[in-house]
């Protein structure tokens, strides 16, 4: 048993390092030992033929890992997929396996429900439709970022979805940030809004991307609503993660801050009322983001690759 849990450690440090890019202080951090132990883990890798080209593990570790998961958090669904050589080939492996759950849980009255992001693109990118769903139609959640080479927008997302499957699809005619609270309300009383807003009251599932809450990745700070001052003002406060334009902290609480009563889209007790939200992340920096959409029960439903995978299960042990 130890021998084999020595294994597992070996090929985790191997992958966080080979796949993830991340450094051995940074992975001695991740897992709780020390920077020289991650070193001898590496070094025992390549004598164990572990680490030749690619990292070598058995064919049930990412079933395994899934497994964990869906236990761990108590999930509805858990895919973990292949890493790869980079985070773009891990979020076209994710798009793949998001558009194979899309082929599975489609009927013909479906509504799904998009945000944004760039794994979010990767599965619009990557989606292939079996067949054509007319009957369905594909939702935006969040207001547009009007950004012209910012390709990860709702809006446009929504379109290619939509367009693969044949059906109709509903844009929110909107910003995802207004000035202020009242110019929301304003807005949220216009006809075509009132019209949208039934469409996400009736979502059948919702695939969400999940985002750091750095600053500077922000998408506030990104798409200019705010200034960088008030970006590291809401960096200051401790949040971790942004899901459907919704700032959390660790626990998966929602903070009262300058934006909250400014964003246009659906609202965290409305996400809850979607009988299926599926999560979409790749990459070790979606551990902690990833952890508190999970703890605040914000998705029940995670596609992800391994290197999130064995960063989340890490991260998972210090909740």
């Amino acid at each position: 048993m130890e021998q084999s849990k020595k294994r597992l450690e070996i090929i985790q440090a191997a992958k966080l390092y080979y796949y993830g890019n991340m450094s051995q202080e940074q992975i001695g951090h991740l897992m709780g030992i020390s920077r020289p132990r991650v070193s001898r883990l590496l070094t025992e890798a390549r004598q164990l033929n572990i680490v030749k080209i690619t990292v070598q593990d058995p064919q049930d570790s990412a079933e395994s890992a899934a497994r964990k998961l869906k236990q761990r958090f108590a999930l509805k669904y858990v895919k973990v997929v292949p890493s790869g050589n980079n985070e773009e080939t891990a979020k076209s492996n994710v798009g793949r396996a998001a558009s194979q759950f899309l082929n599975e849980h489609i009927s013909d009255h479906s509504k799904i429900g998009i945000s944004w992001g760039t794994t979010l693109a990767a599965f619009t990118r990557e989606f292939q439709a079996k067949s054509q769903i007319a009957g369905a139609r594909v939702v935006q959640l969040v207001g547009g970022t009007y950004i012209e080479n910012l390709n990860i927008d709702g809006r446009e997302l929504v379109k290619v979805l939509a367009k693969k499957l044949g059906c109709a699809h509903s844009i929110l005619q909107a910003p995802l940030v207004v000035h202020n609270a009242a110019l929301r309300d304003l807005l949220m009383q216009e006809p075509a809004v009132i019209a949208h807003f039934e469409h996400i009251h009736s979502l059948d599932m919702a695939f969400v991307g999940i985002g750091t809450a750095y600053y500077k990745d922000s998408i506030a700070f990104r798409a200019n609503y705010i200034e960088e001052a008030e970006s590291r003002e809401l960096g200051e406060k401790r949040l971790v993660c942004d899901i459907c334009g919704h700032q959390l902290l660790a626990d998966g609480s929602e903070p009262q801050t300058f934006l909250s009563n400014r964003i246009v889209g659906i609202t965290l007790p409305e996400l809850h009322q979607v009988p299926l939200v599926v999560g979409l992340c790749a990459g070790h920096k979606k551990a902690a983001p990833l952890a508190a959409a999970l703890r605040g029960r914000h998705i029940n439903a995670v596609i992800l690759d391994e290197v999130s995978a064995i960063a989340l299960m890490a991260a998972a042990n210090t909740l």
